[in-house]
């Protein structure tokens, strides 16, 4: 077993918390918290990414982080409570990141595809994202309070605000020129009917 996972396990334990274990499933999110309704996948970064199989990136190797475009759409199906769990082990001291599936969904990104020798080539989806945009956490207990929490901030998320949802330090936002104002809205409406 992966010493995140065994992490994760041990916190889950600890605080009586049940959870089912899909960390041999390679079909499922490595845990399911039944009494929160809440599917967690954990990823571990080991070594620094190889600038040479990465080019195309401007993340700097140290923020870089690569995760499976499956992975991602496999948190979908479980949305809006799954969330990918990151060890950075590179790190001194290291460190835990939170991606939500809502973080996941607006959040820029890389899509990439690597390439896999089979009987015939085949393409891997990945993403390469900054773990500079995640929730930070120094301590695995830190991080799995944070996803425990996370539902109070639903009705923000998904019914409030409506600006572009989410601080993410790799991003640059661009603003419209034209400013929407109340006539806009009358005139909307009217030619829905």
């Amino acid at each position: 077993m992966r010493m995140l996972e065994q992490e994760v396990k041990s916190y889950l334990s600890k605080k009586r918390i049940s959870f089912v274990d899909y960390t041999r499933s390679h079909h499922e999110l490595d845990f399911e918290l039944p009494g929160f309704r809440i599917f967690l996948d954990v990823k571990e970064k080991l070594q620094p990414f190889s600038r040479t199989n990465w080019p195309k990136t401007a993340t700097p190797h140290e923020h870089l982080f690569i995760l499976d475009d499956l992975a991602a759409r496999k948190m979908l199906l479980r949305a809006p409570k799954s969330f990918c769990l990151i060890k950075d082990s590179t790190s001194t001291p290291p460190m835990f990141y939170i991606y939500s599936i809502v973080d996941l969904l607006c959040m820029p990104k890389t899509r990439a595809r690597r390439p896999l020798e089979r009987n015939v080539k085949v393409y891997k989806g990945k993403w390469l994202i900054d773990l500079r945009d995640a929730a930070a956490f120094v301590s695995v207990e830190d991080a799995l309070k944070y996803v425990l929490a996370y539902e109070k901030q639903f009705r923000t998320i998904f019914q409030e605000h409506i600006d572009c949802w989410g601080k993410y330090p790799s991003e640059r936002l661009v603003e419209s020129r034209s400013t929407r104002r109340a006539e806009y809205w009358k005139k909307d409406a009217h030619a829905h009917w």
